[in-house]
């Protein structure tokens, strides 16, 4: 399949603002990862505490510019009433980092994606870099660099008054591939974050290569004939 093109990426975040629209919102006060209590054991064991950057795979859109290309760690953005669910998808364990933290440390942000899968959740996704990192240089010439300061072009995800605020639209998920290493305990007592038991509602798992984006769906579905 061929790959999105930056005026692709700007349908896409099109559809996504039109998607979001004046949805309520409320203060993104941290980013976060659910994940089974065996991934966060083999860190601290294994890593010693470093959570290392794997290569994206090809979930969402099957033409995205990143899929292959290049590593990170997915971070979900969605809060309710300033804090993460209480409730997690992926496993019992959280890792989470005040927003502020993870987004002065990587401030470059990129939209690379707007997709649905199987249920009626659609998902943003938004690349977050270091200024002159590979990853940055790639987002770059690739993607479609976003102004978070500015709600009306992102009014899923924005500052005003230097807090970030995230849509409350209960079937839009706001995701972010943070695209460094974190040192647990590094970010645990500089950073301010924290590892949490959270009551798992499914068995959440990840599909090998990924879960391809809904070609058929009318609101995040591209024409590229």
């Amino acid at each position: 399949m061929a790959e999105l093109t930056k005026n692709d990426l700007e349908a896409l975040h099109s559809a996504a603002r039109e998607y979001c629209g004046r949805s309520a919102v409320t203060a993104c006060t941290w980013l976060y990862r659910n994940k089974p209590t065996a991934y966060f054991k083999d860190i601290v064991q294994k890593h010693g505490g470093r959570m290392k950057v794997y290569v994206k795979d090809n979930s969402g859109d099957q033409g995205s510019p990143i899929n292959g290309q290049i590593q990170g760690l997915f971070f979900m953005a969605n809060n309710v009433n300033g804090k993460p669910p209480s409730t997690s998808p992926f496993g019992p364990r959280r890792f989470q980092v005040p927003a502020e933290f993870l987004l002065t440390d990587a401030p470059n942000v990129y939209f690379v994606d707007f997709y649905c899968m199987r249920g009626r959740d659609h998902y943003i996704t938004l690349v977050a870099t270091r200024p002159g990192s590979n990853a940055d240089r790639f987002c770059w010439r690739r993607l479609l660099r976003i102004d978070l300061s500015d709600s009306t072009t992102n009014p899923f995800l924005f500052w005003d008054n230097d807090c970030l605020y995230v849509t409350c639209h209960s079937n839009l998920q706001v995701e972010i591939l943070y695209t460094e290493d974190v040192d647990i305990y590094e970010w645990m007592f500089y950073g301010g974050a924290a590892m949490l038991d959270v009551t798992s509602v499914c068995k959440g798992s990840s599909t090998p290569g990924g879960v391809p984006k809904n070609p058929n769906c009318s609101v995040c579905g591209l024409d590229l004939t």
